[in-house]
């Protein structure tokens, strides 16, 4: 545990000196640098999910038409069943 933290710190410690050195070397270029292209990638990701959500929605879709379907061709089977069943005469009568 001791060692987390103490490897969270030289992180931080190192990130700090990083930010210092690149601020002062060459202000804040490299961060607006970053900005946009993080910006960009969220775009993308953003666009990305939107496409993901459509799939989603049509596979939902589709599922629940194959319910649908499933479900009227089990009751026609079952009706079927009856039916045989009735003209046979292997009905039980209660």
């Amino acid at each position: 545990m001791f060692k987390l933290i103490k490897r969270l710190i030289g992180i931080i410690i190192i990130a700090a000196i990083i930010f210092l050195a690149l601020a002062l070397w060459q202000g804040g270029k490299p961060f607006r640098w970053f900005g946009k292209k993080s910006e960009q990638a969220g775009e993308i990701v953003r666009e990305k999910s939107e496409e993901a959500g459509k799939e989603a929605d049509d596979i939902k879709k589709k599922t629940e038409n194959m319910k649908g379907t499933t479900k009227k061709v089990t009751k026609g089977i079952k009706n079927t069943g009856e039916k045989i069943k009735d003209i046979t005469g292997l009905k039980k009568e209660k």
